[in-house]
């Protein structure tokens, strides 16, 4: 995929496209002078407003990574904060809400790890109805690195784990040094524990170790009740998915609980707080098998939500509850229950939240499949495949796999069919060996017209033809950055 020239008419019989209701999204990639892009950018905003996110990416170490950009909150010198984003995102990719664009302006080059992202939201997470447009500099320039951008958000996307480190160790030197910088000490402090916990090691010694610091040392006390609580928290977390220490891990929540009765906490933050410990001392009730005690917690989280502002993070954690609630519910075979919370659920998913209905249908599948009612949990498997704010993953794809094998076994094959058919158009570019194989099931099933057959056939070209596309953007970014060139920002 070559950039086309923003002076081109090319360029603008893609705009003209780009303003009809009808166009078809996707990953679009156009290369200008500066100024021409920049006025181009602006005007794009101006015309699409809040369906638009802009973007700038220019040296890589001078610029917040893409998948931070993405974020509406962008973390910068908290590590959990900043590595939460990186797994969130890893995990789920990008919620977009109502933006439809992706405007992203490239001054320098695309590092891998920004590529990446792009090749993530449009390839792997396949979010229908998203464009993306690269708008890049045609003369590479290099910016001065801005005083206020930290390192860390930096280092954890574009260095090995050793270097990020290196960099928490020799800021924590340097800043102990200075008998005038007790907070930046404490910040200093607080990452570099936070790093031994979040870093992958298979040393199970580091959670002990952890676990004794943060009890005894006096080095501990050094750090905000903040950055306390938010340690006592995380170490609590690792310890309950270890599956081992399940009683230390509820002395870490209740260190926690402790630390947040401090007077330099405001309402909203303790609230939110003590709805997470809530949280993560229901899945320690769950993994034990107390599922009723899980349910009491979960839902004493929920109270405690409901007292939060309203806003984005008090109706995701409402959500998010309520998905949880469902979830145990469901596990401890109250159906009735289990159907409530997830009407309660799906009435909350409207407007921006409309991206986690996706989530409730899916829990309702599960509650349908319990119940023996194949019939609904079919239809609301086609739902899902057709909603455009759906992402197919690995178990929903097997779900819907075993229904449409269920459905041939009964005889049903045009429902399987259906099934099938959506599975190809949903699933994203980067499971096009799974796309190929469905095509071929469904060859076998003999209810695809030679119509239906030629278009399918099509349709798995274009794919095709994507990836050979992206194949050709990532080899050309990599020769503009070879062939790097320093001009002034002034052309």
């Amino acid at each position: 995929m070559m950039p086309v020239s923003l002076e081109s008419t090319d360029y603008h019989d893609l705009r003209r496209k780009w303003f009809r209701v009808s166009h078809e999204p996707g990953l679009f990639v156009v290369e200008g002078t500066s100024d021409a892009v920049k006025h181009e950018i602006h005007k794009l905003r101006t015309h699409w407003q809040d369906k638009a996110i802009q973007i700038a990416v220019g040296d890589p170490y001078a610029t917040l990574p893409l998948i931070y950009q993405l974020s509406p909150v962008q973390p910068i010198d908290d590590l959990v904060a900043c590595k939460n984003a990186l797994l969130r995102f890893q995990r789920s990719g990008w919620t977009p809400g109502n933006r439809k664009w992706v405007l992203v302006e490239v001054s320098s080059y695309l590092h891998p790890a920004d590529l990446g992202a792009v090749h993530y939201i449009l390839y792997r997470q396949k979010l229908r109805g998203v464009s993306v447009v690269l708008f890049f500099h045609r003369y590479p320039t290099i910016a001065s690195n801005p005083e206020n951008m930290s390192k860390l958000p930096v280092s954890l996307v574009r260095d090995t784990p050793d270097q990020t480190r290196r960099l928490l160790e020799e800021h924590l030197q340097m800043v102990s040094k200075d008998k005038g910088k007790e907070k930046e000490a404490a910040l200093a402090l607080y990452n570099r524990l936070a790093w031994v916990l979040l870093s992958k090691s298979a040393d199970p010694a580091r959670y002990r170790s952890c676990f004794h610091f943060f009890d005894h040392n006096s080095l501990f006390q050094r750090l905000s009740a903040t950055q306390q609580a938010v340690l006592w928290f995380e170490l609590g977390q690792l310890l309950t998915k270890n599956g081992k220490h399940y009683a230390e891990a509820r002395h870490c929540y209740s260190k926690a609980r402790e630390i947040l009765v401090h007077e330099e906490l405001t309402e909203t933050y303790r609230t939110g707080k003590w709805a997470a410990l809530d949280n993560g001392e229901a899945l320690i009730e769950m993994q034990e098998g107390n599922v009723e005690r899980a349910i009491t917690l979960e839902q004493q989280a929920g109270q405690r939500i409901r007292q939060l502002p309203d806003g984005p993070d008090q109706r995701v954690f409402q959500i998010q509850t309520l998905l949880n609630i469902a979830g145990l519910q469901l596990r401890a075979g109250h159906y009735a229950e289990a159907g409530t919370t997830l009407l309660a659920a799906e009435k909350l998913c409207v407007d921006a939240y409309v991206d986690w209905l996706g989530h409730v249908l899916q829990l309702k599948m599960v509650l349908y499949q319990q119940l023996g009612e194949q019939e609904q949990e079919y239809e609301l498997l086609i739902q899902l495949l057709r909603m455009k704010t759906n992402a197919i993953h690995s178990k929903l794809l097997g779900r819907a796999v075993e229904i449409a094998g269920m459905l041939i076994r009964q005889g049903s094959e045009e429902k399987a069919t259906r099934v099938y058919r959506l599975l190809m158009m949903g699933l994203p570019v980067a499971s096009l060996p799974q796309i190929r194989l469905i095509r071929e099931t469904l060859g076998r099933l003999g209810t695809v017209t030679p119509t239906d057959a030629l278009t399918q056939d099509q349709y798995i070209n274009k794919l095709e033809l994507q990836l050979e596309g992206w194949e050709q953007l990532k080899h050309w970014n990599e020769r503009r950055k070879s062939g790097w060139t320093i001009h002034s920002s002034r052309e």
